[in-house]
């Protein structure tokens, strides 16, 4: 029993989740995780995502020497929470939908920060997203153009540099929204302008908000 690692039983449950041939006889459910279990997961999920925001963040807490770790949690709760849960899944219960998903990382102010997709299959909508502290890049998908007023959030005729895009697979860079409203990356600057478009993107979509906060 000494030789196994000790792990909470959330991260037990992502292991058995994520990790492919895990042997659970190797662990032992505890009050506390061995600091080995984080690494090698960190290390996996660097290797093997997609996997859920929340399983993510599990193990890539900043360090607290960062004098801007708080912004990793931020944006983990800012998407999970907000964005998703209230905008695009605002017609779903909280156990009838999946999170968003972390399909890659960045780095900025040395922070590793994630890079998020939220897909509605049924609506026909994907968006990747990210922020590097300054401002928020997104990437739309949509299986029919979106001909809505974005109320100059961004600018529309801008096309935005893949370098300005980090973390983002290449195949998810888009052109600007003038020329293709259903395949577009847009520059946002601010969270307030980003809740506005998740928004604007949900009345649009025809999304009933039926949640009761």
């Amino acid at each position: 029993m000494s030789d196994k690692i000790k792990v909470r039983s959330y991260l037990l449950k992502d292991m058995k989740k994520y990790v492919k041939g895990f042997n659970p006889d190797n662990y032992v459910e505890s009050d506390e995780n061995d600091t080995r279990a984080i690494l090698f997961l960190r290390g996996y999920y660097d290797e093997h995502l997609p996997v859920d925001v929340t399983a993510w963040m599990a193990v890539n807490e900043p360090e607290d020497r960062l004098i801007f770790k708080k912004a990793c949690a931020e944006q983990v709760c800012f998407v999970r929470d907000v964005l998703a849960d209230r905008q695009i899944f605002a017609d779903m219960a909280w156990d009838e939908h999946d999170e968003p998903l972390v399909i890659s990382h960045h780095y900025s102010k040395s922070v590793k920060l994630p890079v998020f997709k939220i897909e509605r299959e049924d609506y026909g909508i994907e968006l990747i997203l990210r922020c590097n502290i300054y401002d928020w890049k997104i990437s739309v998908k949509s299986k029919k153009p979106l001909d809505c007023d974005f109320m100059d959030l961004f600018d529309t005729k801008k096309v935005v540099s893949k370098y300005c895009c980090e973390g983002f697979p290449k195949d998810k860079i888009y052109g600007s929204y003038e020329q293709d409203h259903s395949k577009f990356t847009v520059e946002i600057s601010s969270d307030y302008n980003v809740y506005a478009f998740f928004l604007l993107l949900r009345n649009y979509l025809g999304i009933k908000n039926t949640k009761q906060y």
